[in-house]
């Protein structure tokens, strides 16, 4: 069940109320009665239905029927495409790489971005060992475990063994795009035992870096 945002420190009473109905919305569910968002929010029928005016009005909540039911509207879904706009460079150059580093290393090759206080799991291309490290893309992971996490809090190249899970290593390096701006972290990821090898951690850490300095260039870094 969607849980209401949490107020913040200073703000306006009525925009804090108004989102709290947005998100009483569950991932893929349909229309909702007054009563449901009445409990999911806490909010009074009356104030509901002024709130609720006013998101219909902006195309954030429809009303599909003559029933008192409402779903989420396409004015969220047109300003979700406009909040993806700025990733758009990424997903089109990024793939390329993920899929050469996989094909030469055999390691799975991933690109995070910071998202709040975690990381996420942008793109990904698995490698070929029989044992990896299995992730799907969207995945969010703790930002302060992990090579990729150390490089979106402002690390360079970085090499991590066993910090997230004690079977699992991982190599990441920062991609920069204009002005050195940090877009993200592209990372190799795999078994302890085989990114414990010095020889062929460093040989990982090469190529790594030799791919996260060309997608930079090609990024405006």
């Amino acid at each position: 069940m969607a849980v209401k945002p949490e107020a913040p420190v200073e703000g306006v009473g009525a925009v804090d109320r108004a989102l709290s109905i947005l998100f009483a919305f569950a991932p893929g569910e349909g229309a909702l009665t007054l009563a449901e968002l009445s409990r999911r929010t806490g909010l009074y029928k009356s104030t509901l239905l002024r709130l609720i005016a006013s998101l219909e009005r902006a195309r954030m909540l429809v009303r599909p029927g003559p029933e008192a039911r409402w779903r989420l509207g396409p004015a969220l879904i047109s300003l979700g495409l406009q909040a993806g706009q700025g990733r758009e460079p990424l997903r089109e150059m990024v793939p390329s790489v993920l899929r050469r580093l996989a094909a030469e290393t055999g390691e799975s090759a991933s690109f995070y971005i910071r998202e709040g206080n975690a990381r996420l799991c942008l793109l990904r291309e698995e490698g070929h060992h029989a044992v990896r490290d299995h992730l799907l893309p969207g995945s969010l992971l703790p930002l302060d475990r992990g090579a990729a996490g150390h490089v979106l809090r402002g690390a360079g190249l970085s090499v991590s063994i066993g910090e997230r899970d004690p079977e699992l290593a991982a190599i990441a390096a920062p991609v920069r795009g204009a002005g050195g701006a940090l877009l993200g972290a592209l990372c190799l990821s795999g078994t302890a035992t085989r990114f414990g090898d010095i020889v062929r951690q460093q040989v990982l850490a090469a190529t790594l870096e030799r791919e996260a300095a060309q997608l930079s260039r090609l990024l405006g870094g």
